[in-house]
């Protein structure tokens, strides 16, 4: 009998330490993993611009409009948390006023890779003034040190803003807006980062009822301007954005180029609009200005762009959001309709803790 209770005993010691180590090894709701989400905005920037490289991503955007920025880190829906590096302040005679929407482009230049910003600044404060002039890296690192290069060679003083680069087989293209009574998306070829080599084409009129306001009972005034390039399945895409900044309807449009024809008439892309409207049921308003960029793995496509979240007429309160979009099966891409603040989102695939 004493042996037959020293075995129950043994066996209950047993099960109670199996007991333990199965509690230990289960985990708690409160060290259970979670999927990390966040919601828009990622960044008080209006304009954004961002880039992914070596590991991290690099936003820079119209922000005090008296100096350039860049923020960067390697989770994009964190990208603005850490303080930004101010690349570039207006010394001595350089422009001073209204400076607006830099885009970050690495290019060879004389034999060597080099990063380029293209900027909008006025000389004096008004937007009659507004060129656009050129910043250049001292090495590969998008934070600099950058080196003013002057107003972009090849640019006459005609009212100009958004400078964006295009490049088809192997070649450069400037896109930037010019104003004669509307915003219009003009393109010139490149013989170098520094300079234009041939007069600017119009590419993008703002002729449509989308590009004009479509009677939101706001500003009417024509526009097309921001103008981004998107790469994929053998096609070359344009998106740009379309109708006064400040409407509720501020949206984006979009040139296809199929491969043929000359990239420097208006005849050899297909335009198509709009897309990515504002959403009342979202409560978004005004998405625009639109820049594309991958996940750290390359699976997935991200639309960056700013957008309000009011109806009302203004140019305030326009904050950067970031979200995911598809590809349709005809290689077009599918950016789907702008997400709620309020929506929690998965952060791009791949990220690294």
């Amino acid at each position: 009998m004493a042996a037959k209770r020293k075995s129950i005993g043994v066996l209950t010691a047993i099960l109670l330490l199996l007991n333990v180590l199965f509690v230990a090894c289960v985990p708690t709701t409160k060290h259970m993993s979670v999927a990390a989400t966040f919601h828009n905005p990622i960044a008080s920037v209006a304009d954004p611009f961002v880039v992914y490289y070596q590991g991290n991503y690099y936003l820079t955007g119209t922000s005090t409009r008296g100096s350039l920025q860049i923020w960067h880190g390697p989770h994009l829906e964190k990208v603005a948390e850490a303080p930004a590096t101010t690349i570039w302040s207006p010394e001595g005679d350089q422009p001073q006023y209204q400076i607006w929407s830099p885009s970050l482009f690495q290019l060879e230049y004389h034999g060597k890779s080099y990063w380029f910003v293209y900027f909008t600044a006025a000389a004096e404060n008004k937007n009659e003034s507004h060129r656009i002039y050129v910043l250049q890296s001292s090495g590969a690192d998008p934070l600099g040190p950058y080196t003013f290069k002057g107003q972009l060679g090849g640019t006459d003083e005609t009212t100009a803003i958004d400078a964006s680069i295009l490049r088809i087989e192997n070649k450069l293209y400037m896109m930037y807006v010019q104003e004669h009574g509307t915003n219009a998306i003009y393109i010139a070829p490149m013989s170098d980062p520094l300079n234009l080599s041939g007069e600017p084409q119009l590419l993008i009129d703002p002729d449509q009822p989308w590009e004009r306001g479509a009677g939101a009972g706001q500003s009417s005034y024509p526009v097309a301007e921001g103008p981004q390039a998107l790469y994929h399945d053998g096609k070359t895409f344009i998106v740009y954005s379309a109708s006064d900044t400040g409407n509720y309807n501020y949206c984006s449009g979009m040139l296809t180029y199929d491969g043929t024809g000359d990239p420097l008439r208006r005849e050899s892309w297909e335009k198509s609009g709009p897309y990515f409207q504002y959403s009342e049921t979202n409560g978004v308003y005004g998405p625009g200005r639109a820049i594309f960029t991958t996940s750290p793995d390359g699976k997935q496509s991200w639309i960056v762009y700013h957008a309000k979240t009011t109806a009302d007429f203004t140019y305030e309160g326009r904050e950067t959001r970031a979200q995911e979009f598809t590809w349709n099966a005809d290689g077009t891409p599918n950016f789907g309709v702008p997400i709620s603040v309020n929506t929690a989102l998965t952060p791009p695939s791949g990220e690294q803790e």
